[in-house]
C-alpha cells in the first residue's frame, strides 16, 4: 500500500478500468494501479473526471486536496466507519476528565521525549552548552506533567517544551543561506519554517488517513481542544511523529544539500515564504522515501515502514479506548 502525489500543473486524472491515468499537456504522463493505492494526494489545479472520482470513492481511497504550495484544502472520503462500538468507546474515554487528562499527559510526554532524543543527538555532535540547557528544560517539562491536574496545564507544559526545543533548532542547521529564528506559521516567514509546515501537512494527511482506516472519530481529541472543523484526534496523534519524522527530514535535507536557499520564494503581502514547485516535488519525494523506510518498532520487535508504524499507533489508540491496553507513544531508538 502506498501514497501517490500528483503535482503536474493542470493535470487530469481519467479512469481506465482499475487504473487511473494522469494526463498533462495532452499526453499520458503515468498510470496508477488503484489496487496498490492507499492515499492519493492532488497538489494544485488537478482535475478528476467523474469516472475517476467514482473509482476512488468506490475503492475507499483517501483523496487529499492540497494547494500548489502544499497547504491543506480538503479531502474526499468514501464515508464514516461502521465501527460504532469503537466510536462510542472513544466518546466515553475522551469525555471522561481523568482519562482524557491521562491520555494528554502521555501524548505530550512522548512528543517531548522524542524532541529531547533528537536534540541530544545534535548536542553530542555539536558539543553546545545551550543545546544541553534546552535538553534539561525538556526533561523538566516531562517531569512536571505528573503534577498537571488540568488539560490547560498539560498544554502549558507542551508549549514550554516546544519553545525550548525551537529556541535551539537553528543550531542543527549547516546549510548555506538557512537561518532559523523561531517557529512561525500561517504564514511561514523563512525557508526552514516553510519546510517544517509542508512536512507537518504531509504528516497530518498520513495520520488522518490511518484514523479513517481504523475507524476512530478524527474530530474528538484530548490534547487539542475540540473546535468546529478541526480533526483534534489527528492533531493529537501527529505530535509524537513530528521530531523523528519531519524535523529529522528537514534538517537532513538542508544539511545534505537536498534543499537549497534558492528553492524558496516570497509570496503575498504577508511576506510568506513558499517552496518553489520543483523543490516541493523533490521534498515530497524525500518525505515518501522516509515514510517507506523501515524503522524498529518495539511493540512488535521488528522493523516496519514508518507509514505502517503510524497506522499501528492509531490501532494502539483504538485498543486504548476499548480498554485493551494503555496507550504509549512511538519513541524510536
Amino acid at each position: 500500500m502506498r501514497a501517490v502525489y500528483v503535482t503536474y500543473p493542470g493535470a487530469m486524472l481519467r479512469r481506465d478500468g482499475e487504473l487511473l491515468q494522469v494526463w498533462a499537456r495532452r499526453e499520458k504522463q503515468s498510470e496508477i494501479r488503484v489496487q496498490d493505492l492507499e492515499q492519493l494526494v492532488l497538489m494544485g489545479n488537478i482535475i478528476l473526471t467523474p469516472a475517476a472520482m467514482d473509482l476512488l470513492i468506490s475503492r475507499g481511497i483517501d483523496t487529499v486536496l492540497l494547494s500548489a504550495h502544499g497547504r491543506y484544502r480538503g479531502r474526499i472520503v468514501s464515508g464514516l466507519s461502521g465501527n460504532v462500538r469503537l466510536r462510542v468507546a472513544q466518546y466515553r474515554v475522551f469525555t471522561d476528565r481523568d482519562r482524557a487528562l491521562d491520555l494528554a499527559r502521555r501524548i505530550v510526554a512522548g512528543k517531548t521525549r522524542n524532541q529531547r532524543s533528537f536534540l541530544l543527538r545534535q548536542a553530542r555532535a555539536a558539543g553546545d552548552d545551550e543545546l544541553r540547557r534546552s535538553e534539561a528544560s525538556l526533561r523538566a517539562a516531562v517531569a512536571r506533567l505528573s503534577l498537571c491536574t488540568t488539560l490547560d496545564q498539560v498544554r502549558g507544559c507542551e508549549g514550554s517544551a516546544s519553545a525550548a526545543y525551537f529556541r535551539v533548532f537553528g543550531k542543527f542547521l549547516r546549510g548555506e543561506g538557512f537561518r532559523f529564528d523561531g517557529r512561525s506559521r500561517r504564514p511561514p516567514l523563512d525557508p526552514v519554517n516553510a519546510l517544517l509546515s509542508l512536512g507537518y501537512t504531509l504528516l497530518h494527511n498520513a495520520v488522518e488517513s490511518a484514523v479513517q482506516v481504523v475507524g476512530l472519530d478524527p474530530y474528538l481529541g484530548t490534547l487539542h481542544e475540540v473546535l468546529a472543523g478541526r480533526p483534534s484526534l489527528v492533531c493529537d496523534l501527529v505530535e509524537e511523529h513530528r521530531a523523528p519524522l519531519v524535523d529529522r527530514l528537514v534538517v537532513a535535507a538542508i544539511n545534505r544539500g537536498a534543499m537549497r536557499a534558492d528553492d524558496f520564494e516570497d509570496a503575498g503581502p504577508e511576506e510568506a515564504v513558499i517552496v518553489k514547485r520543483e523543490a516541493l516535488r523533490w521534498f515530497v519525494t524525500l518525505f515518501e522515501r522516509r515514510m517507506q523506510r523501515p524503522v524498529e518498532y518495539p511493540p512488535e520487535a521488528r522493523r516496519l515502514p514508518y507509514r505502517v508504524v503510524i497506522e499501528q499507533q492509531v490501532r494502539r489508540m483504538a485498543r486504548h479506548v476499548l480498554g485493551r491496553e494503555e496507550y504509549a507513544c512511538f519513541e524510536p531508538a
